[in-house]
């Protein structure tokens, strides 16, 4: 079993390497011409344009790592079945499921490895990158409203919007907070569309198509609603501090994340966007393990050691994963699901895909 271990381990490495580095490589050639743009239409400098690169490299590790394994599993696995050589380990008295152990102990090292990457690494770095951009862009306060950011540079406000166009947005959500109540807010404002501009570092906002919902000041339990077509806001920025860079979900490292959705929880505001990345982190990590069910199994049906076949397989075996993540988020984004069942589906259906494939063809050989 050692020899046949060392023989398997020998081949995967060298495919997993080798497939990472194009990957990467791939991912990377994308990412310069969208920085060679910014050069040369923005005026970003070399030196702030590598500092970008290198900060989105975490992230590709994210992405290649998995489907790189995947592409490893369905070569090694299809090159012992195309030459005949799981018919003589299957002689020798080595079972398959012995052979699935070595890839999913591979797989647990690989997902503990991304775990660290998607907990710390990739929302430091990722935010490390945008702060770049931002310091070398940011030309007026305009750029602090960012969608899908709970933002906390005003007096006593929240402010939450689902997307901007320039000066209009979409799903406008203002929460005052008072620190006299008991759940932090008071008064929560609506609207389906907003229009803003920044004047002496006051936000002045109108409101189409909303609704107020306001606490009673002598019972807290009480709720008064104001529904209206047209309403005006100023919300004055924070004083003698900082203008900060809001950081969005996915820029919160794994602490961060928990201690941000503890404190929207005890202020009564739904962070239904900080649940859906605190999920979708963990789900990510552990795709690897999804990958090497999907990998053996789909090795059974194809039976093939062609790079070129096994390489496109793992492309669309990696697009489908992560297609089921986008279609994950858009059914918590409409309350469809929550946000754990959410951002599991992908794993759930590729291992149960995976595991169909294994035990149908595997023991059937």
């Amino acid at each position: 079993m050692k020899i046949l271990r060392n023989y398997i381990l020998k081949d995967f490495f060298s495919i997993f390497i080798f497939s990472f580095l194009t990957l990467t490589m791939i991912m990377l050639v994308g990412k310069i011409f969208t920085i060679t743009d910014m050069i040369v239409r923005k005026g970003i400098s070399i030196g702030d344009t590598f500092k970008v690169i290198s900060s989105f490299i975490p992230y590709l590790l994210g992405i290649t790592v998995p489907v790189a394994f995947l592409l490893g599993v369905l070569l090694v696995m299809g090159k012992l079945i195309a030459d005949n050589e799981l018919i003589a380990i299957k002689v020798a008295g080595i079972s398959i499921t012995q052979i699935l152990s070595i890839f999913l102990s591979i797989g647990v090292i690989l997902s503990l490895f991304l775990f660290i990457l998607h907990s710390k690494i990739i929302p430091e770095s990722h935010y490390r990158s945008k702060s770049q951009l931002r310091n070398t862009l940011i030309k007026n306060a305009a750029a602090l409203i960012e969608p899908r950011v709970f933002l906390e540079n005003f007096e006593n406000y929240i402010i939450y919007v689902s997307d901007k166009n320039e000066s209009k947005l979409k799903n406008v959500f203002i929460y005052e907070v008072n620190e006299n109540n008991d759940n932090g807010i008071s008064k929560v404002t609506f609207a389906k569309e907003g229009e803003f501009v920044f004047e002496n570092n006051i936000l002045k906002i109108g409101l189409k198509d909303g609704f107020m919902d306001e606490t009673s000041q002598n019972n807290n339990q009480e709720l008064y609603r104001l529904n209206f077509k047209t309403f005006f806001m100023d919300i004055p920025l924070k004083s003698n501090k900082p203008i900060k860079i809001n950081k969005k979900s996915k820029d919160l490292t794994f602490q961060e994340l928990r201690k941000k959705i503890s404190k929207l929880k005890k202020m009564g505001v739904d962070p239904f966007e900080l649940n859906t990345e605190f999920h979708k982190r963990i789900s990510l990590s552990f795709s690897v393990i999804s990958f090497t069910l999907l990998g053996i199994g789909a090795s059974f049906v194809v039976r093939h050691r062609e790079k070129t076949i096994n390489f496109g397989i793992a492309i669309v075996g990696g697009l489908g994963y992560y297609l089921l993540f986008i279609l994950g988020e858009a059914l918590i984004e409409y309350r469809y699901i929550i946000p754990s069942l959410g951002m599991w589906l992908p794993n759930i259906i590729i291992c149960s895909l995976g595991s169909f494939l294994f035990i149908k063809n595997a023991y059937s050989r």
